[in-house]
């Protein structure tokens, strides 16, 4: 050991590695992607990095530790071994960790393990893992261009509920959350899919609501790891008069925003149909934004894109100019985006039209507006259907699309959310809830319904 500026900081190098695990530090640890040398196909690792870890009361001062080394995978395509130099090989890993299966150090006496490994290729062609196309949030602005507001004053009801959510529910929701984030984990059953909080609040004119909020199911109760949107506000105005009419392409792009965190929860199918993204004089920054913020609302597994035939390859251009990598690239280590990778292009289509379907309810917003902000303004028109037909008919079929046979979609069969409820106390274990009961709870402010074998 040594000192410094009064302090004790230990240098022994046995010690330190034997500390490596409680210096790690998890904001360091890079992600990356690489090529198999034998097969090309992408795996995906990451490298982890440690930090001075102090003991004032000791004042000692466990400084970081990193050393370089080799860890040894097996490819899961072709079952071929190789290698990848890395940071704290010891404690870095591949995703999945099966993959790994030895590793060394470079600083190591011993070449019994480098002589062992010296004939099987490295990976060479990699890049640091970049989530901008894949990465979902929902952003959603409880403060402007409001889709609730209250039929008698015209109040904007989003905001008023979330900070009723925030300052006055959220305490006792956050307490049953976190005992039933903590039977979970005992119970080791699957996990909730999203949780639902139901509650009633006054508006400033003294109006009575219920609103109803959803995020996804985090194994934590702190409010800041959840990003709300919100389902619905009873007794607000009807979202047919409060989009009828002629607004600003910004205001309409917000409303579409809300719409598909509203769609993403509610709704089996969402269609995005618009010839097209941006326009002409839109700069490739602009550009690139206006796509990602409608990819990162959307899941791609329900979702289904329309646009003209060049929308999308403007996008990847614009993509690739303004960031450190191609798009190309980035598609190589299956870091593009599903939607972009099955885009349908037509040419012969004007219409704009966003809707989500279901079996027995469909919303559709459609007018004169592309995928676009601005000042400028545009026609906006908002229904409501009570079947899928009638919305294909009246909508999807004329612009050639094809009629699904996955309403209700399968792969649901096992998903529940958890509806915390204010009339029963927040209390989880009383509101499990099915995704055949979204739409009568979130729309018809039902209570939920018993699901039977």
């Amino acid at each position: 050991m040594k000192f410094e500026d009064g302090k004790i900081i230990i240098d022994d190098k046995d010690f330190l590695r034997s500390m490596k695990h409680s210096i790690a530090d998890p904001k360091k640890t890079i992600s990356t992607r690489g090529k198999c040398p034998y097969c090309s196909n992408t795996l995906e690792y990451y490298e982890v990095f440690t930090s001075d870890f102090p003991m004032p009361e000791r004042q000692t001062i466990i400084p970081a530790f990193d050393e370089k080394g080799v860890m040894i995978g097996k490819c899961e395509n072709c079952n071929n071994t190789f290698k990848v130099e890395i940071t704290n090989p010891e404690l870095s890993n591949f995703n999945p960790e099966r993959i790994k299966e030895d590793f060394y150090f470079l600083s190591d006496t011993n070449q019994q393990k480098p002589q062992k490994y010296s004939n099987i290729k490295t990976i060479q062609s990699f890049v640091e893992t970049n989530t901008i196309l894949t990465d979902r949030h929902r952003g959603y602005d409880f403060n402007d261009n409001p889709l609730f507001i209250c039929e008698d004053c015209h109040s904007n009801l989003e905001n008023i509920s979330y900070t009723f959510l925030k300052d006055q529910k959220w305490n006792a929701i956050s307490n049953n959350y976190s005992n039933y984030i903590n039977w979970d984990l005992a119970s080791r059953g699957g996990s909730p899919k999203y949780i639902v909080i139901r509650f009633p609040f006054y508006c400033s004119c003294g109006k009575e609501h219920d609103a109803i909020f959803y995020s996804d199911y985090h194994e934590t109760s702190d409010f800041q790891h959840h990003q709300f949107g919100l389902l619905n506000i009873f007794g607000a105005q009807p979202l047919s008069e409060t989009l009828f009419g002629v607004h600003t392409k910004t205001t309409i792009m917000t409303w579409l925003y809300k719409l598909l965190t509203r769609w993403d929860f509610l709704y089996d199918e969402v269609y995005i149909i618009s010839p097209f993204v941006g326009h002409q004089f839109l700069n490739k920054k602009d550009l690139v934004n206006t796509w990602l913020n409608v990819l990162s609302r959307v899941n791609p597994q329900k979702t289904k894109i329309f646009v003209r035939n060049g929308q999308s390859k403007s996008f990847k251009r614009a993509f690739s100019e303004t960031n450190m990598i191609s798009y190309d690239d980035m598609e190589k280590f299956d870091l593009g985006s599903v939607l972009i990778d099955e885009l349908k292009s037509k040419n012969n289509f004007h219409a704009k039209v966003y809707c989500a379907v279901s079996q027995n309810r469909c919303e559709i917003l459609n007018g004169s507006m592309n995928l676009v902000e601005g000042k400028s303004f545009e026609v906006a028109n908002f229904d409501i259907l009570d079947s899928y037909s009638k919305a294909f008919d009246k909508f999807l079929n004329p612009l050639g699309i094809n009629r699904t046979d996955k309403i209700p979609p399968e792969n649901n069969k096992k998903e529940f959310s958890l509806l915390f409820d204010e009339k029963s106390d927040f209390n989880p274990y009383t509101g499990t809830l099915y995704p055949e009961s979204y739409i009568s709870v979130a729309i018809n402010n039902q209570d939920p319904t018993p699901r039977h074998p």
